[in-house]
């Protein structure tokens, strides 16, 4: 990590969802993933996968829970990137942004049936956190220990 880059935690939930579907969340340039997990909660027996990349986090969940998320790390003035999902789902899909002390930055929400948006949240470039606190707090949002 060079002078000026901090970390964030970018998380990706669904809940409810009635039908299988691929999630990909692609944060934009001059970002990078560094570790990240997800909780599948299936209630219907499908194929399910996590890939953890670079600059993407790639999940197929079966129908029921997806929570998932990722740390960021930047020297950006914003977070930003592209969630897509395939075939969409029947409940909305949230994507939040959260820095120092846990703090929510930012919220987005793609409406049911949608299969795709953008997201873009202002950091100021000065609310990011340790590596540490970015992996507890991505642990803690989506139900890891």
């Amino acid at each position: 990590m060079s002078n000026g880059e901090v970390y964030y935690a970018l998380t990706l939930t669904a809940q409810g969802m009635s039908n299988a579907a691929y999630f990909s969340m692609s944060p934009t340039s001059n970002l990078q993933i560094s570790q990240g997990g997800v909780t599948l909660g299936g209630t219907a027996a499908a194929t399910t996968f996590v890939s953890i990349y670079p600059t993407e986090l790639q999940v197929q969940a079966a129908p029921g829970l997806i929570s998932g998320g990722v740390t960021i790390i930047t020297s950006e003035n914003n977070v930003a990137g592209r969630l897509e999902v395939s075939p969409p789902v029947n409940v909305a899909v949230t994507v939040t942004l959260y820095g120092a002390g846990g703090q929510q930055l930012g919220q987005f929400i793609l409406d049911p049936g949608v299969p795709s948006g953008v997201f873009n949240f202002p950091t100021g470039g000065n609310a990011g956190m340790s590596a540490a606190d970015a992996l507890n707090t991505v642990k803690q949002q989506t139900g890891r220990s």
